[in-house]
């Protein structure tokens, strides 16, 4: 949860927000399949629960992302584009700054 205080009052900003926020972006960019799938193994070595992460470190943000990318793409140029997008996203609707973009691809699917 975030909390921000300004002229008008409190305003919390929830941390399924923010996820829901980054999973709608993600499956708009071109090249990306989709979301990763939480394995088993990911929960007990990894601690990960979800293919989305947010954390907050000194009122900054930082997500993680785990996705699929479609097989022929420029994967770096995907990433990249992927990174930007999520930033400029987050921080318009939210105007907190994102610190960092972390995104991890976890498989590369055919069309």
């Amino acid at each position: 949860m975030l909390y921000m205080e300004n002229h008008i009052g409190k305003i919390t900003i929830s941390d399924a927000y923010l996820r829901e926020l980054t999973e709608q972006t993600v499956v708009q960019c071109f090249g990306v399949a989709g979301l990763a799938d939480v394995r088993l193994t990911d929960i007990l070595f990894e601690g990960r629960r979800s293919a989305v992460e947010i954390e907050t470190k000194n009122q900054k943000l930082v997500v993680s992302i785990h996705v699929k990318i479609m097989y022929g793409v420029n994967i770096p140029a995907v990433v990249q584009s992927l990174m930007h997008k999520i930033e400029f996203v987050i921080e318009d609707a939210v105007r907190i700054p994102v610190s960092l973009v972390r995104v991890y691809v976890d498989e590369v699917v055919e069309p």
